[in-house]
């Protein structure tokens, strides 16, 4: 009996060690995540708010316009990245010793093709016919989505200060927030898409410079004046195909967008972006976990990591992106009729259909992005490009054969079929790449 006591204190004590070293070798992490978690549900929360109260005091017609407008901001935002949003926290990590020469190249690669980009949305703006309704409020909308490629979120991925990041997301989105809100409240005639575009601007500005100012007096640029242009077009040349594959990847969530305005108008695209708003909140929460788990990627695929410990890692990081995508997708697929009818106005319903299909499109996306981000970490570019080039000429065909007859429908089968593909394609590259490791 004795000897049973003192094996079973043996056992405690042991897995209490083993609980210890979990805790500190994962301390960082776990602080990330808590961050990272507590204020993008706050964010969500508001942001999913703030959304229905704009839909339903706008109209299909106003907030189709106002989907209109991200549409074409997130295309320009994609352009000013050059993939460097996939790229540049891998790069950090790689090489620590080369942060300020690697920030300043990104900065002037980003800078210089941000200029081409505003510029071609106020050609966009000067170019458009009277039939388009396209505001100013609209273009202030789509510089303010752009803008925001000029982050430094890589940058504080890479030194574990995301906290930090978090606390500046939750300003930014706070100040945006109070702006449309009193215009809500006190002055709902008011709320058009021409305030939401000044609110989104001024947020968006001061998000810049304050992460900015922290992040400058922090990182020694020296070094770097001589080196910026070389290292601009490097960074340039290096990114091509990761840049060519997030501009086809557009073809997913936003050309479908796009289309369905063409062929079915404004309103009905109102209705697909309501629906849509669901999967935003869960692409955010997934991409704020996936987040957390992007700088383990970068080094787990380095070469010394072996065989089973990638396998281990994917297996755990592959059941977290699932069961948090789980936690919005199972309302959304069991009453959507429900859920529209609730939060919307009764206009909104109509996409009742749409948004469950969206909802089995998002648990298909938690998986998606950790194969992308072992692909991506594993300098596997070219298998990237041709994924999604394949996914996105897919999407077009689909876009253009399916809105015309289904609308609204017809853009979220062709977003679930042609990125369910591309993600496959990713999960596919990725077990054959583990596959041929040798255990160590």
């Amino acid at each position: 009996m004795e000897l049973l006591i003192v094996t079973l204190r043996e056992i405690l004590d042991h897995n209490k060690k083993r609980f210890r070293s979990f805790l500190y070798l994962y301390k960082i992490h776990l602080q990330n995540l808590s961050a990272l978690v507590v204020v993008n549900l706050i964010l969500m929360g508001l942001s999913f708010v703030t959304n229905v109260k704009i839909a339903n005091v706008m109209g299909k017609e106003g907030f189709g316009q106002l989907a209109y407008g991200l549409v074409i901001g997130t295309y320009g935002a994609t352009v000013v990245w050059f993939g460097l949003d996939r790229t540049l926290v891998r790069d950090l990590v790689h090489h620590p010793d080369r942060i300020g020469v690697l920030l300043s190249g990104s900065l002037v690669l980003r800078g210089s093709v941000m200029v081409f980009s505003l510029l071609g949305i106020l050609v966009w703006k000067v170019l458009s016919s009277s039939a388009n309704n396209l505001s100013w409020g609209v273009v202030a909308i789509a510089i303010a989505t752009t803008l925001k490629s000029l982050d430094f979120q890589a940058v504080y991925d890479s030194w574990q200060k995301m906290q930090r990041h978090a606390v500046y997301k939750l300003i930014e989105q706070s100040l945006y927030f109070t702006l449309v809100w009193i215009v809500a409240l006190f002055l709902p005639r008011r709320l058009t898409n021409n305030w939401v575009g000044i609110a989104l601007l001024t947020s968006v500005i001061l998000y810049l410079v304050i992460q900015g100012r922290w992040v400058f007096g922090r990182v020694d640029f020296r070094h770097c004046r001589n080196a910026l242009l070389k290292v601009a077009i490097s960074l340039g040349q290096s990114n091509v195909w990761i840049w060519l594959a997030a501009l086809a990847g557009l073809s997913f969530g936003y050309f479908n967008q796009l289309v369905l305005k063409h062929f079915s108008g404004t309103a009905e695209l109102g209705g697909y972006a309501a629906a849509w708003q669901f999967v935003v909140v869960a692409s955010v929460l997934l991409s704020q976990v996936a987040r957390v788990g992007n700088p383990s990627m970068a080094r787990l695929t380095r070469e010394d990591t072996d065989k089973p410990t990638r396998i281990r890692f994917l297996i755990k990081y592959s059941g977290v992106m699932f069961a948090a995508a789980a936690l919005i997708c199972l309302p959304v697929l069991v009453f959507p009729e429900f859920i529209l009818r609730t939060v919307f106005r009764p206009e909104y319903v109509s996409a009742a259909e749409s948004l469950r299909i969206m909802g089995v499109y998002v648990m298909f996306f938690s998986l998606g992005l950790v194969a992308s981000q072992y692909v991506v970490s594993a300098h596997m570019e070219k298998v990237y490009f041709i994924s999604v080039v394949v996914g996105a000429c897919l999407s077009v065909t689909l876009c253009f054969t399916l809105i015309p007859k289904w609308s609204g429908f017809g853009a979220a089968v062709s977003l679930l079929l042609s990125h369910g593909i591309c993600m496959g394609l990713y999960w596919v590259a990725m077990i054959k790449h583990v596959s041929m490791l040798r255990r160590i």
